[in-house]
């Protein structure tokens, strides 16, 4: 059974630029799913925070390049007004967190919420499971 998981951010900038010691557990998943062992999802705004934070190390033009080589291995998570309302009227920490974590819940395909920053999640209401990428490939 291929395992469908929301991937953060922070999955993907371990990916994207390589950052150790994390970038061994990100490019896992990336393999996995290349062989279709999962099926990977995020959201468009995380898409863009990542091509905004990965064009201040790597330039503009290498971002946009690599952005487009990565929603290769991705689908992307439809975000709608109620999933902003449910994240402004949540107890997360951080709003944006929140919008990402209530768009995975509602797309029943997603099995799993992959981060690394666990914490942030803390307050989710545990309608998805929120593991790190250590956690889910030990699972795997």
């Amino acid at each position: 059974m291929a395992y469908s998981l929301f991937i953060d951010a922070d999955v993907i900038l371990d990916e994207l630029l390589a950052r150790h010691p994390f970038h061994l557990q990100s490019h896992a998943l990336f393999v996995a799913e290349s062989q279709s062992k999962l099926v990977m999802f995020t959201s468009a705004s995380i898409i863009l925070n990542v091509q905004y934070i990965a064009a201040k190390f790597v330039g503009r033009a290498e971002a946009k390049e690599v952005i487009k080589k990565i929603l290769l291995y991705l689908k992307i998570c439809i975000t709608t007004k109620h999933h902003l309302e449910q994240g402004f009227n949540s107890s997360f920490t951080d709003t944006e967190d929140a919008v990402q974590y209530y768009s995975a819940v509602d797309n029943p395909a997603i099995d799993f919420f992959i981060s690394r920053n666990l914490k942030d999640y803390k307050n989710a209401d545990k309608q998805l499971q929120v593991i790190s990428p250590t956690a889910f490939l030990k699972l795997m």
